[in-house]
């Protein structure tokens, strides 16, 4: 029962405060994501307050079964669903020729997109708390990208196609990549007190990049041959044998060592050629009229108020974060042959958070590494960048596509 409950808050908060968004010329995910906010730690809040206020614990029962945590429990595999078919979707949004002409300013984009924001965020963090191991998470929780935010930001302001918007999905998925590597090597120095070996570390980005070759070359002209066979499946037989195959990129990533969010993208691009217009249009339908409310509402639900989440800790880490992505991700694009407009929009478009970043905190919190409320400024820190990503993206791509500072479609 309550599992219906929690879908039905988060798809009211997300669907109403996604149209004030709209109405207020901001893109649908801020309305999202601040509707899980308001339905979620903000409701608890005033719960709380309501409590303290007359001396009762009227709201204890429902604020417990509001908390994360709780609703966690049960909401844990339909958002990991909703990002599988956001990304499944989206991928469908991209040619293959396009992606492959902007991988070269991706890998630049990417590396400098890294270095940046994780040598700011471990020496902020370091001078800041004094313990290396700590530091080195923030480090790597501030260097990577949250692909599923960057590219639903993309598809609302029709940049997928230009050169900036390749660029920056190219950077997000070469970045995924960089994130599981410095996500083996914290892993390791968490549960061993050393460095991964050499060995591991190829091994991983090995398989990685093979996965992405793969899907990319080979996958595709595979599944040509299948929906051949196929052809004369029902529409809703279609759809439903689609939704299997993201599923099926999804678990194949995850087994090569990449985020299954990347596997469902690449999969959406490997099959986008073969799926029929109106099967295309009812996955699009359900994953951005369903699937992605669902999702970006549940990155502002998932928010705790606490300790050093409302300290001088957290602008620190939104400032590093921040400068550290625009510079280093834009310094790439422009090395690689963009515009100064262009690889500023870059940068901004590199600063979504909610994902790995994400794993990488829960990580750090079940090891014992940081506490509940070194958690939070992290959590919030990626809240509070995945609001303000798509704002500004919008607000300055639209005005440099007035003054003509960027490049039409790839």
């Amino acid at each position: 029962m309550f599992d219906f409950l929690y879908l039905l808050l988060l798809l009211i908060a997300a669907l109403f405060f996604g149209k004030v968004a709209e109405r207020m010329k901001m893109p649908t995910i801020v309305g999202n994501i601040f509707g899980g906010l308001v339905f979620g730690p903000i409701f608890i809040l005033f719960l709380q307050g309501l409590d303290w206020t007359f001396a009762t614990s009227t709201f204890e029962g429902v604020v417990e079964n509001l908390r994360p945590e709780k609703v966690e429990e049960t909401m844990s595999f339909l958002t990991e669903f909703a990002i599988v078919m956001l990304m499944f979707a989206s991928g469908m949004e991209t040619r293959i020729r396009d992606f492959l002409t902007s991988f070269r300013t991706g890998i630049l984009t990417a590396a400098l997109g890294v270095i940046f924001p994780f040598t700011l965020g471990f020496l902020g963090a370091y001078a800041y708390l004094g313990d290396p191991i700590i530091a080195l998470y923030f480090g790597g929780a501030l260097s990577i990208t949250a692909v599923a935010l960057s590219i639903a930001t993309l598809i609302q302001i029709d940049g997928v196609q230009t050169r900036f918007g390749m660029t920056i999905i190219n950077a997000a998925i070469v970045d995924d990549i960089i994130g599981i590597v410095i996500l083996s090597i914290l892993l390791s120095i968490s549960s061993t007190g050393h460095l991964p070996t050499a060995f591991n570390l190829s091994t991983t980005v090995l398989l990685a990049l093979g996965f992405v070759l793969i899907a990319l070359f080979l996958l595709p002209r595979l599944i040509k041959l299948v929906y051949k066979e196929i052809k004369d499946m029902r529409t809703t037989e279609g759809i439903g044998f689609t939704i299997l195959m993201a599923g099926l990129f999804g678990v194949m990533a995850h087994f090569m060592g990449l985020h299954i969010m990347i596997g469902a993208f690449l999969g959406g691009m490997a099959m986008r050629e073969s799926l029929n217009r109106s099967t295309q249009q009812a996955i699009g339908r359900w994953s951005f009229g369903f699937f992605a409310p669902v999702f970006f509402s549940w990155v502002g639900f998932s928010v705790t108020f606490s300790g050093e989440a409302i300290s001088l800790f957290l602008p620190m880490l939104i400032v590093l974060g921040f400068v550290g992505k625009v510079f280093g991700s834009g310094l790439g694009a422009k090395l690689s042959g963009l515009k100064w407009s262009e690889s500023f929009l870059v940068g901004l478009g590199m600063n979504g958070r909610a994902a790995v970043d994400l794993v990488l905190a829960s990580v750090a919190l079940q090891s014992g590494i940081i506490g509940r409320d070194l958690y939070s400024a992290l959590v919030f820190n990626a809240i509070i960048m995945a609001l303000v990503t798509p704002i500004l993206l919008k607000h300055f791509t639209t005005r440099f596509r007035k003054r003509g500072w960027v490049e039409g479609r790839v």
